[in-house]
């Protein structure tokens, strides 16, 4: 089970939040990309800690928080966040991602299905239609209570520990769906995503619901 402020503490690096958009204009052409698509009917919470290695050589941590609604999509410029602005991550980048990921609703109760989907790639604004796709899936799900601010799909951004932990700090509820994923730049520029630890309920919210 996450402990959020805990675990963000003990992180050694610097946190660095990228910025996430739902929409394409926000992202740049040739850049390597990460989208992740709600095909659900209930909003998805998804919050997601990241290492990789910046151009300058450095070891980051990337984290990023954000909610999606019901046929949302948020897409993420990792090239930027790397260091690499519109360029696409070299061939064998490789990004260890540990994610939490919920349904929220107003108001919260009952149970749903998580259903979303993972997809990667470089070099277009929009997907090329032959990109692989990752789908993550889980059932039963609780459904947390959502924050009444929230009506459209958005992610929270940081660019310091001390911001990461304010937005923490202010929707402190525990995902109850834990994996890790492995985020692989190939030869031709295209992404693949390997869940290395499939979805799971954490037992300490297993036990309650």
């Amino acid at each position: 089970m996450k402990n959020k402020l805990g675990l963000f503490a003990i992180l050694a690096v610097v946190i660095v939040v990228v910025a996430v958009s739902a929409n394409a204009s926000a992202i740049n052409e040739k850049s390597t990309k990460l989208a992740i698509i709600n095909n659900g009917t209930t909003w998805a919470h998804v919050e997601m800690i990241a290492n990789a290695t910046h151009k300058n050589g450095t070891n980051m941590t990337l984290g990023v928080d954000l909610f999606i609604k019901p046929g949302g999509n948020s897409t993420l410029d990792l090239s930027q966040a790397l260091g690499y602005g519109n360029e696409p991550l070299p061939e064998g980048t490789t990004i260890r991602a540990q994610s939490w990921k919920g349904l929220a609703n107003t108001p919260a109760g009952g149970e749903g299905v998580l259903n979303i989907v993972l997809q990667g790639w470089s070099n277009t604004t929009y997907p090329p239609a032959n990109t692989n796709i990752t789908p993550v899936t889980f059932s039963p799900v609780p459904i947390v209570e959502k924050p009444f601010n929230i009506t459209d799909t958005m992610a929270s951004i940081a660019l310091t520990p001390d911001e990461l932990t304010k937005i923490q700090s202010t929707y402190p509820v525990q995902e109850p769906i834990f994996l890790e994923e492995i985020i692989i730049v190939n030869p031709d520029r295209s992404v693949t995503i390997i869940i290395v630890r499939p979805p799971e309920l954490c037992r300490a919210i297993a036990s309650i619901v």
